[in-house]
């Protein structure tokens, strides 16, 4: 399948100016479409990574908006439980990094990543419902 190369390359720079303006959730769309379409693996590799960041500090910036009750029921304001569990993340890895950070990320390890090296595929997905955040206490 041939592709029109410059094409796809002026969408993906005008997905990406686009992101530059936007904030949020719009933003992680606006890069995550454009890394789609990107064909130079670098540059897919770019805005994969800025994606990442992008949506990290998007769920900080919702985390904030579900403190505060903002379009909850009841104006309730969340708690840092009920934050953890939708991020699936501890509720004190959570408070940790709303307060202390810009991003809400998930550690290296329930990432799939451990000292450098890919965990094991043999080991059982997480049961995010159930509290499963296979998270080591003082990370």
């Amino acid at each position: 399948m041939a592709y029109d190369v410059d094409m796809f390359a002026d969408e993906v720079e005008q997905l990406a100016q686009q992101a530059d303006q936007a904030e949020g959730a719009e933003r992680v769309e606006l890069l995550a479409r454009a890394a789609n379409l990107a064909i130079d693996p670098l540059r897919r590799i770019e805005l994969l990574m800025q994606t990442a960041d992008a949506a990290g500090r998007a769920a900080h910036q919702a985390a904030g908006a579900a403190r505060r009750g903002e379009n909850r029921p009841g104006n309730e304001p969340a708690t840092y439980e009920q934050i953890g569990a939708a991020a699936g993340l501890s509720r004190d890895v959570a408070y940790r990094q709303h307060t202390h950070g810009a991003a809400l990320a998930w550690p290296a390890k329930r990432r799939g990543v451990h000292n450098g090296r890919t965990v094991a595929q043999t080991e059982a997905p997480l049961d995010t419902a159930a509290g499963d955040t296979r998270e080591e206490v003082g990370v």
